[in-house]
């Protein structure tokens, strides 16, 4: 294959790129919560809450202590707001995403970056 052929072919390889870019990015908004069961427990001191996770498919993979992070978005209700966790969560179901960080202590700790109460 000439060099001006193989030149020819940088462009769509170069499109081909960003589309396929463009729609991770837009996957990436729509992810699934890593963690989304009920909430069992507060733990005042740390700001934390105790939540029954339940993978797909209602198995049961333990429990894990989540706080917000700084910047962590708390919807309750549907509705943004600006309180922190407390002790009328529990009882509620709750789906956690998070940064990737889990603490392997038992219960597992982590803090979310958005935390939706229902």
């Amino acid at each position: 294959m000439s060099i001006v052929r193989r030149l020819s072919l940088l462009p769509v390889i170069l499109l081909l790129l960003r589309l396929g870019c463009a729609e991770q990015s837009e996957e990436q908004g729509k992810e699934k919560p890593h963690i989304r069961g009920i909430i069992t427990d507060f733990e005042e001191e740390r700001g934390q809450v105790l939540i029954d996770n339940k993978e797909d498919g209602g198995v049961d993979s333990g429990p894990i202590w989540v706080s917000l992070s700084k910047d962590a978005e708390l919807i309750v209700g549907g509705e943004i707001v600006a309180v922190s966790l407390d002790e009328t969560m529990v009882g509620r179901s709750a789906e956690v995403w998070v940064n990737g960080i889990i603490a392997q202590s038992y219960p597992p700790q982590t803090k979310a970056v958005k935390m939706v109460i229902h």
